[in-house]
């Protein structure tokens, strides 16, 4: 569970450009929720889901995912809950063009402190499970832009985390592959996983459940669908 309470963030606080990108933003998003958070290019959403990626930090208020309080934590436990609790897929995928898909899948797995043995097999049934197995041996700088999508997905949920963040998932992709791409997260979401899709297209918040809209760096509405 995510809890957010009066959450605030300043950029640059103290100085004379300082800038405050959200102003005591409170909300809960319950386990197993598929949430879309919606709004204008500057309207905080990104600086909202950073936060809830372990990314960035806040000024004031108290952000906690499954009870762990969020803030001012050693950079290994922010990386522990990133690499652990989070799986987060980037609008411009962000992926290791001159890997192969397997290899980029296979990333996350070699930040666990713990020794994993099965880190390939891991990475393949990641793959499987968003439908491009085949491809795992090929270079993402050789594959369509959907395609690179499924592979950012395939590592952020290779860790099996319990809440997947995705900024701006389809805004690169052309009309179907958009679709398929919010049909693969309606099938994670099925499975029980928290998704957060941070995104300027409200045919794509329309397939949510529920819809959280910031404006100026403020929750405006918040409705189930």
């Amino acid at each position: 569970m995510i809890e957010l309470n009066n959450i605030t963030k300043i950029y640059n606080p103290r100085k004379n450009n300082a800038f405050e990108a959200l102003h005591e933003v409170s909300c809960e998003i319950h386990d197993g929720e598929l949430v879309a958070i919606i709004g204008k290019s500057g309207a905080g959403k990104s600086t909202l889901l950073h936060i809830l990626a372990c990314i960035d930090n806040y000024q004031s208020g108290e952000y906690k995912i499954d009870g762990i309080v969020v803030k001012n934590l050693p950079e290994r436990k922010y990386a522990k809950i990133r690499n652990e609790k989070i799986g987060m897929v980037m609008q411009d995928f962000a992926l290791v063009e001159d890997f192969t898909a397997l290899e980029n899948v296979m990333i996350p797995l070699n930040f666990l402190r713990k020794k994993d043995i099965k880190k390939k097999e891991k990475a393949l049934q990641a793959l499987k499970s968003v439908g491009i197995e085949e491809l795992a041996k090929k270079n993402c700088n050789k594959i369509s832009g959907g395609q690179k999508q499924r592979v950012a997905i395939a590592r952020a949920i290779v860790n099996d985390p319990s809440v997947i963040l995705a900024d701006e998932p389809t805004g690169a992709l052309d009309t179907k592959t958009s679709a398929e791409i919010m049909d693969l997260f309606r099938q994670l979401h099925s499975q029980g996983k928290t998704i957060i899709i941070v995104t300027h297209d409200i045919n794509v918040a329309h397939q949510c459940e529920r819809i959280i809209e910031i404006s100026d760096g403020k929750i405006i509405s918040d409705s189930l669908q």
